[in-house]
């Protein structure tokens, strides 16, 4: 095949592109076959212009700047060389734009060569100088010995034999020093096939005990491993124990001060009561005996003052049931000397049946329960019977009460007017009391409620055997 540069072997040695392969390809066998024929040259320029508009579609420039190489080529070859100049400058141009200084260094050759055909010698020598420059900077080493084998025909057809025979040293040179490369290649080459020879019997010999060592260092990096994962488990476990540690401390202090809050409210509760039953209690009575000293000791009273008397003597002794009642519910002197049943009981009955109908039913609440749990239950009843007086304005209310084998199950029903149970905003301080005196108790609580539908409040207190 002839090529259209000398230097065109080290561009394929370098850069492999299917496109101008295939295209190289074609060239050869379409050379082989027509020789010097214009019209296959022309066919030839033809399928290198349409690989460069491929090229140029896909936005490839550096395949644009082959085919303008190659375009030039045969163009030096058919003796076009102002056409071949232009299209070796073009692909110069944008090699220069993508910064490519082998292809830059190989396109000043390609124009060295070219003007040196055309016959510009002037030229070719500042081209083929140009791409020494290049190629001196990249290491090209072949294409500077190309480019002084040139440089010394330049200057031999234009009668410089002194300059020629400068160049001819300077690529005798390079041609030397590319042999001894290649020479010192082969002897490194050798050399290293040698050395590996010799080496074989000691490496194979030093493989048996690489593998012992590998052996070695892999079961102390497994021993390492398990001894690593057995102090993290104690790590892990020791950590665990003293999280769980720390969790029950916490709520054992959050049970010491719920109950600590509960029992100040009940000391607070019987306080009041007592005071009140103590206090208020006694100057009421001691009213109610006075005003019956005062009806007894006046015996010339009309008609109108004996029914007003009569009426204050009333409303004092209303008064004193009242206060009875009221000291009663906040100190159960009933849940005191009898079961929670009972007290519960006594406690509906002191309610009166005028504006709310209570309905209790209790099974297995005869047994006495520890006095904190007997009391919180209570207060529970306590709460929700004053919730559903005050704000459900209830007309019925059924609470039932039972015990079974996993504890104590409640539930209290009224049909007052009811709220939105899922609007935790609505929730209220009676509603958060029952909550915690549930929680206290460590038991679950459930409300139930729509407005217009009533209140259903379900819980249940776990009883330890």
């Amino acid at each position: 095949m002839v090529l259209p540069f000398p230097h065109f072997k080290s561009f394929l040695k370098h850069k492999t592109y299917m496109l101008w392969v295939l295209s190289f390809l074609f060239l050869f066998f379409f050379n082989q076959l027509n020789g010097q024929n214009k019209d296959e040259y022309a066919k030839a320029i033809e399928r290198y212009t349409a690989s460069m508009k491929l090229a140029e579609k896909a936005g490839d420039s550096l395949s644009v700047s082959y085919s303008l190489s190659n375009i030039a080529g045969i163009l030096v070859i058919q003796k076009k060389f102002e056409d071949a100049e232009a299209n070796l400058l073009r692909c110069l141009h944008i090699r220069l734009q993508l910064k490519d200084s082998f292809n830059i260094a190989l396109a000043y050759s390609d124009l060295g060569t070219a003007m040196s055909e055309k016959g510009d010698y002037k030229k070719a020598e500042e081209y083929l100088t140009l791409s020494n420059k290049v190629a001196n900077k990249v290491k090209y080493t072949e294409l500077e010995a190309n480019n002084y084998s040139e440089l010394s025909n330049v200057s031999q057809r234009q009668g410089d034999l002194e300059k020629a025979f400068e160049y001819y040293n300077k690529w005798n040179s390079y041609r030397d020093s590319l042999f001894n490369l290649e020479k010192n290649k082969e002897y490194q080459r050798l050399n290293s096939q040698f050395e590996s020879a010799k080496k074989e019997e000691q490496i194979l010999a030093q493989k048996n005990r690489i593998r012992l060592q590998n052996l070695l260092f892999l079961g102390i990096g497994i021993l390492v491993l398990l001894a690593g994962m057995l102090v993290y488990s104690f790590y892990k476990r020791y950590r665990l124990k003293k999280e769980t540690q720390l969790q029950s401390e916490i709520m054992k202090q959050q049970d010491i001060k719920v109950k600590a809050v509960m029992e100040a409210e009940e000391n607070e509760r019987q306080r009041i009561a007592q005071d009140l039953h103590d206090g208020i209690g006694q100057m009421m009575s001691a009213a109610k005996m006075n005003l019956s000293a005062f009806e007894s000791g006046m015996s010339s009273l009309t008609a109108e003052q004996s029914s007003t008397l009569e009426k204050i003597i009333s409303l004092v002794d209303e008064s004193c049931r009242e206060l009875r009642t009221v000291s009663h519910i906040m100190m159960p002197n009933a849940l005191l000397k009898n079961n929670l049943d009972t007290a519960i009981k006594d406690f509906v009955n002191k309610l009166g049946g005028k504006t709310l109908q209570v309905h209790v039913y209790t099974e297995k609440l005869e047994e006495r329960f520890d006095s904190n749990l007997e009391t919180m239950l209570y207060r529970v009843v306590q709460e929700c019977v004053h919730n559903a007086i005050k704000h459900a304005g209830a007309t019925t209310l059924d609470i039932s009460l039972v015990r079974d084998k996993e504890g104590i199950s409640g539930t209290i029903e009224d049909n007052g007017k009811g709220f939105d149970s899922s609007n935790d905003l609505v929730e209220g301080l009676g509603l958060k009391n029952i909550r915690t005196r549930i929680a206290y108790l460590k038991g679950t609580v459930d409300f139930d409620s729509s407005p217009g539908r009533g209140t259903v409040v379900a819980f249940h207190i776990p009883i330890s055997r």
